[in-house]
């Protein structure tokens, strides 16, 4: 006996020893295992930290233990984790691990995170899956296929976030705890649930309706694998307060989806529906007296389909409603709500209906009144609504108390009415529809310690038609920022039931808007899940939205910025914002901007055209980010700079410029501007040995650039960079990146050490010797190249070789440019000779054309006399006559003195044309020799 007993002991811790060892023995091929299964079947990265497997822990049961597991995605989702968890458990039985069916006894995720996440294309993170190819079927007994048959499972402290930009709408779930057990062997079986979240969110089409919720859900569930139908038992949900308990199915047969599903409320607390109210909109309710009775009831039944949807039903009822806050001297009264939303027949045959046949309260004494009638929403709206409410500000704060430091003034007066079809406003028959009423502000203050500025609105009118809303007076003050408005509303309300085309004018006129004040120096965020919501994004505008504002601003404050006299139009259309003609002054200049913002496209796209005149460039330099990275040299100079500029690219998720996409350019100029301490130049200072250089004084400059391929191209353009002609050209990337060169002719006497100095006393030798006063502005070609950073720029160029020939290079230069002085000079006395004998010829010219003119005149009045005095002759031979016969003889002789008097008149002055014509070309020979001679020397 002795002996079998030690032989037992022995074989039990051998056992002992298997159950231990045999895990850490197997752990590697266990981790490989699953990282190989991972990448044969995965789009994603899957890691994990460690894995564990234990025989003891839970024996006979096996314990698989994997910490640390993520799940991340790649491609378009590289950085976003779809699955992470600090730890995944399971119990498994170790005899079925031997057989075709593998028994799970429990498997528990420890604070897992899901992060579902759906673009606007369509693309969902969760399909991870990859493709297999297709094989032939087989049958279990031939492939060996087995089952796995689940017992229990459980969440702990969960977070699901699902965040869908198709529908859009962005779910969020924390502190999830869940648990559910059944018999999964079976095919008919109960699956008991047990269900709790701390905090509930959902935000649909940018609308918080869900805000901090919490949920308890006790259901269990009739699974009937065999039908794929799911039917409620025993069932409880708790939203916040409110109670509601469902009953019925929900089945899916094959792609369509069966169910009949009913809902009611537990109780008829009030106080639990106003628990539904997001904290944003209702103070705690701890404390909270209320009274009344109230009845939600509801159903969806029908079959889910690619052509059909559920029908549904929901009633609201509430009747001598009554609540009131603890130390509040008044309360909401009368509460009557009568609310019935009905699509039983599927929502696509646009048989819904909402009925608010009451909805009304008075809160301290402020009475709110709304009623409701709503049919063929999808087709032919038929609306009946009227609102009409009366409330002072004030007296609220009697009601609802409100946080320390804030305050609520002023008054709303809403007295508005509609009723028709929306097809006669498409027709424009405005008589069948009727409009009308008014709602107005005054007075309206709200100040908080929360903002850093006061709201008061003191006037604001907005009255009703069938055509559209009018907003008049709006007279407003935000902080320091005054507002002024008007304008309408067109098409309001097919906006706001069908999300049809909204249009509208607005004239927004303000003396002193500080946008300051709107700027917020901290975000504070609630806690570390909705500090992940605050990521960076797109300015999505709405492309059913079509206004037109023209602004007009006195003066804006910004940063530390000053603009003046900001006018402008700005057009918002089908998801494009565009600027018309904006004017504003500016850091001591003027400003216009011309162009448009276009987020109906991804990434969005901003072309715009900018005129800037007479601007600092030092202060906006300073002032503007882009100026300062396109134009790095603009903090080093002093002076005013004028430009237009055309800039479009494609902008990313913070609305910044993306670099490859930039496209423009434009013309830079500049009127005596002065530059220190700008290191490109100071090394070109260093390099030359031109101290002056390091803080140049740059006459005018007229520079053309453009952007391409991520780089600012400079065309050649010519200064006098502290007097010494340069010319540069080159370019530069958006990071920096330099490559320039530049050409100068450098004066001699601007030469470094005494190479000025030597030129100069060779000049002064040659002039005592040869007895001139010659100058020459002798000057040296230098090639530099800028390359490197602007921080760390790099200079190269031909100026040493300059160095090396020093004074015989010179004073050939400087002998070169005497002989080119001579030549001058020569040329000079003849081009003064030549100048001379023009002047003189023309002086001869001239006199000759004065002696002929002269010549003309005296024989032109001789030959005038002597005509006349012949013509008065004829006559008095004609008139001597006295008779018809002798009158005809005597005109006979007249007429011939007169021919003869006339041939000699022209004899005359053609005899001095010829005369006055012989002077001219005299003098015109003379003077053509006197030329001739001059060019001869």
């Amino acid at each position: 006996m002795k002996r079998l007993l030690r032989i037992l002991g022995v074989v039990v811790f051998l056992i002992l020893i298997a159950l231990i060892s045999l895990p850490i023995l197997f752990k590697g091929k266990i981790q490989e295992g699953i990282q190989k299964a991972a990448n044969e079947n995965l789009n994603a990265t899957l890691a994990f930290d460690d894995v564990s497997l234990s025989l003891i822990r839970n024996f006979p049961n096996a314990s698989v233990s994997i910490e640390q597991l993520s799940i991340e995605g790649i491609d378009v989702f590289e950085g976003v984790k779809l699955v992470s968890a600090n730890e995944i458990n399971a119990t498994v039985d170790i005899m079925s691990l031997f057989g075709d069916e593998i028994n799970i006894k429990s498997v528990s995720l420890v604070q897992p995170e899901i992060r579902v996440k759906v673009l606007a294309d369509g693309t969902a993170n969760y399909d991870i899956a990859k493709e297999s190819e297709e094989t032939e079927t087989t049958s279990s007994e031939e492939s060996g296929a087995f089952a796995l048959n689940l017992e229990n499972y459980r969440i702990e402290q969960g977070y699901l976030l699902y965040d869908d930009a198709t529908l859009p709408m962005r779910m969020e779930i924390q502190g999830l705890d869940h648990e559910g057990s059944g018999d999964f062997t079976q095919d008919l079986f109960t699956l008991a649930t047990n269900t709790n979240a701390a905090s509930f969110d959902v935000v649909y089409d940018g609308i918080r309706y869900v805000k901090n919720a919490s949920i308890d859900l006790k259901a269990d569930l009739e699974i009937d694998n065999q039908k794929a139908k799911y039917t409620f038992k025993d069932n409880l949900l708790r939203f916040n307060q409110l109670e509601l308990k469902a009953d019925g199915f929900v089945e899916m047969p094959e792609d369509e989806i069966d169910m009949d599903i009913r809902f009611q409320t537990v109780d008829t607390e009030i106080l639990h529906l106003l628990s539904m109210v997001p904290a944003e909109f209702a103070a705690d309710l701890a404390g909270v007296e209320a009274s009344g009775s109230m009845d939600l009831t509801g159903y969806v039944r029908g079959t889910y389909s690619d052509e059909s949807m559920p029908g549904f039903y929901a009633a609201l009822k509430v009747n001598d409603g009554r609540f009131a806050y603890p130390d509040m001297p008044k309360s909401v009264e009368s509460i009557a709500i009568d609310i019935e939303v009905d699509a039983s027949a599927g929502i696509d045959h646009d048989d819904l209906t909402i009925n608010v046949d009451q909805f009304y309260m008075e809160i301290a004494n402020n009475p709110i009144d709304l009623e409701l009638h709503l049919k063929n929403p999808y087709t032919d709206p038929d609306i009946d609504a009227s609102v009409k409410a009366k409330v002072v500000f004030a007296s609220l704060s009697e009601v609802i108390p409100l946080d320390e430091g804030d305050q609520l003034e002023g008054s709303i007066n809403a007295d508005v009415m509609l009723k028709g079809r929306m097809s006669a406003l498409e027709e424009e028959r405005y008589n069948d529809f009727e409009a009308g009423g008014q709602v107005v502000l005054l007075d309206l203050l709200y100040r908080s310690d929360s903002i850093p500025y006061d709201m008061n609105i003191r006037s604001c009118y907005m009255d009703f038609s069938p055509r559209f809303i009018s907003l008049s007076n709006l007279s407003a003050n935000i902080g320091a920022t005054d507002l002024a408005a008007d304008g309408r509303i067109v098409n309001y309300l097919d906006y706001a039931l069908r999300d049809s085309l909204l249009t509208g004018n607005f004239n927004l006129r303000s003396k002193k808007m500080d946008l300051n004040e709107f700027m917020a120096t901290e975000t504070e965020i609630e806690d570390e899940n909705e500090q992940e919501q605050e990521t960076t994004g797109y300015l999505v505008l709405p492309k059913n939205v079509d206004f037109t504002l023209s602004a007009s601003f006195e003066k804006m404050l910004y940063d530390n910025l000053e603009i003046d006299n900001t006018k402008g139009t700005v057009v918002l259309r089908d998801g494009v914002a565009s600027l018309d003609g904006l004017e504003l002054a500016l850091l001591g200049g003027k400003v216009t901007m011309d162009g448009s913002y276009n987020s109906a496209v991804s990434p969005p796209l901003m072309d715009m055209d900018f005129g800037v005149r007479n601007m600092d460039i030092q202060s906006a330099a300073e002032s503007f980010y882009t100026i300062d990275k396109l134009a790095p040299i603009a903090k080093s100079c002093r002076g005013k700079f004028s430009t237009q500029m055309k800039l479009d690219c494609a902008l990313d998720e913070n609305m910044e410029p993306t670099e490859p996409t930039i496209n423009g350019g434009g013309k830079v100029q500049t009127k005596g501007v002065y530059v220190e301490k700008f290191l490109p130049l100071t090394k070109v200072a260093d390099e030359l040995g031109i101290e002056a250089l390091s803080n140049p004084y740059i006459e005018d400059a007229n520079i053309t650039y453009s952007f391409k391929d991520g780089r600012v191209f400079v065309d050649p353009f010519t200064i006098k960079l502290d007097g010494i002609p340069t010319t540069i050209e080159g370019s530069m990337s958006f990071s920096q990146e330099l490559d320039y060169r530049m050409k100068m002719d450098v004066p001699v006497e601007k030469l470094p050490g005494n190479l000025g100095n030597q030129a100069s006393g060779l000049l002064n030798d040659i002039n005592n010797k040869l007895g001139s006063n010659l100058s020459v502005g002798t000057k040296i070609p230098v090639s530099i190249r800028i390359t490197g950073t602007m921080e760390k720029p790099s200079v190269a160029g031909n100026y040493g070789e300059v160095l090396k020939e020093q004074k015989q290079e010179i004073t050939e230069q400087v002998k070169e440019a005497v002989k080119e002085e001579v030549k001058e000079q020569i040329d000079n006395a003849k081009e003064e000779a030549i100048e001379k004998a023009r002047q003189e010829a023309a002086e001869l010219i001239n006199q000759a054309q004065k002696e002929s003119a002269s010549l003309m005149e005296n024989a032109t009045k001789e030959a005038d006399r002597l005509k006349n005095e012949a013509y008065k002759e004829a006559q008095k031979i004609e008139d001597s006559a006295k008779n018809p016969l002798e009158r005809a003889a005597k005109k006979l002789a007249a007429d011939k003195i007169r021919k003869e008097a006339d041939e000699a008149h022209q004899r005359a002055l053609k005899k001095a044309q010829q005369q006055a014509d012989k002077i001219v070309a005299e003098a015109e020979k003379k003077a053509e020799e006197k030329i001739q001679e001059a060019e001869s020397l």
